[in-house]
């Protein structure tokens, strides 16, 4: 893994974080790109 990018995701319980989080990383993942 070259340069990375570091993302955040903030807001209240409940509000849809992990599922933001699980689709942006099938995404990356789809575009061949390594997440952590």
């Amino acid at each position: 893994m070259k340069n990375g990018l570091f993302i955040t995701f903030e807001g209240a319980d409940g509000c849809g974080k992990t599922t933001q989080i699980e689709l942006l990383d099938k995404y990356l993942k789809y575009k061949g790109l390594e997440t952590l």
